[in-house]
């Protein structure tokens, strides 16, 4: 059976009503989720592109320069992270490698303008998670797979509302990746209770989504819904 990823997104899930939804996502069963926050504190800090080192993370010497918002965020990202180890679940930092391994995620979820993926596994090292988008190009996915990714993700597989004017990616494309790849798939993008069964014909190993997690019902009844629909 697939496995549901659950995103985090600046509207269903603000800051200070992230922990105690993902506290629900795991309660719920949830064993993959995401914090994808677009007006993250940590948007523009990113050592990796400056004066980044391996001293600076395991010396803490990131935290002299961490502004309030900056260490308020922290603070609730790592107490994530330990909860998700708690339920034996997975917690990936979307964008931001160096972001990932202060707060001790579990990986990073990247996509093709979001940094190089070698520079994110001298970051995070090998037994972390790295995930990258490959949209609707199999031969991304072939690439990031010869480099050692941890999953490849297409989409936008239905019009979505989180991400209006993303490009879609055809159903012919997952089957083919299936054929062609070893690596483990996960699919995006519009992905709700009306169009899963859709999906889970598919038979990837993760299956993304976001406002289907927090709306129409409340996260407990949204998950079980979808839970119900993929284990017929």
């Amino acid at each position: 059976m697939s496995e549901l990823y659950v995103l985090s997104d600046a509207k269903f899930t603000p800051l200070n009503t992230l922990f105690d939804s993902v506290k629900e996502l795991l309660e719920s069963g949830v064993k993959f989720i995401q914090y994808r926050n677009k007006f993250s504190s940590f948007i523009k800090f990113n050592p990796q592109n400056s004066d980044f080192s391996q001293s600076f993370l395991q010396d803490n010497k990131f935290s002299q320069v961490l502004n309030d918002e900056q260490k308020n965020e922290l603070e609730i990202l790592r107490k994530i992270a330990q909860i998700c180890t708690k339920f034996k679940a997975k917690f990936i930092i979307n964008d931001n490698p160096f972001l990932a391994q202060i707060c001790n995620a579990h990986g990073v979820h990247i996509g093709k303008d979001d940094g190089d993926f070698l520079n994110a596994r001298k970051i995070l090292g090998n037994k972390k998670i790295i995930g990258v988008s490959c949209y609707d190009d199999l031969n991304l996915a072939l690439k990031y797979q010869d480099l050692g990714a941890d999953y490849v993700a297409f989409g936008a597989i239905f019009p979505s509302k989180t991400k209006p004017n993303a490009s879609c990616c055809q159903i012919s494309t997952i089957k083919k990746a299936k054929e062609l790849i070893n690596t483990k798939i996960a699919v995006i993008g519009g992905i709700n209770a009306s169009n899963l069964n859709q999906i889970s014909s598919l038979n990837v190993d993760y299956i993304a989504i976001v406002s289907a997690a927090y709306e129409p019902y409340s996260i407990t009844q949204n998950i079980s819904n979808l839970h119900q629909i993929l284990r017929k």
